[in-house]
């Protein structure tokens, strides 16, 4: 009898989780919109900001190439940012004064700036290289500007 009463509640569980609920059910505009989640995906960044900025042959390679510049330059400030950030952590840690915890706050903030410099200057290089339709198209300039933020943060540019 038991047996029987726990396959029925298997039988009733399994054919529940296999009706397909209304609100699971998608449109053909979700369908487009996760086929397109799907694509930005497995896009590298470089992919992506060249579609945004609708780069032709010779602008990727111009593009390329001062991002790859902008990542030896910030290689060093990446490096020491992730040194500070760890002597932060060690100086809170070890409940080191106030004081050390302020100075070794004022440089990660100095380390920070410096390669939101490097970011935005890689930035303005990149609209330098653009023809005067591109430069107009803000709506493709904004995003281009949010992928800057933190590209340089990882020991290659095109990887997430």
């Amino acid at each position: 009898m038991f047996f029987r009463l726990w396959m029925a509640g298997v039988l009733a569980a399994g054919l529940g989780l296999a009706q397909r609920s209304p609100s699971r059910s998608s449109t053909p505009d979700q369908d487009a919109d996760n086929a397109a989640m799907l694509m930005r995906q497995t896009q590298t960044r470089f992919d992506r900001l060249a579609g945004s900025l609708n780069l032709n042959k010779d602008q990727k390679k111009a593009v390329r190439a001062v991002l790859d510049d902008a990542q030896k330059e910030a290689a060093p400030v990446r490096d020491q940012i992730i040194k500070t950030r760890a002597l932060i952590g060690e100086a809170v840690a070890a409940n080191r004064s106030e004081d050390e915890i302020k100075q070794a706050g004022a440089a990660y903030a100095a380390l920070v700036t410096q390669m939101t410099q490097v970011e935005l200057k890689t930035f303005a290089k990149i609209v330098a290289s653009l023809d005067e339709r591109q430069k107009a198209d803000r709506q493709s300039l904004g995003p281009v500007l949010v992928m800057m933020n933190g590209m340089f943060m990882g020991r290659n540019w095109n990887e997430e």
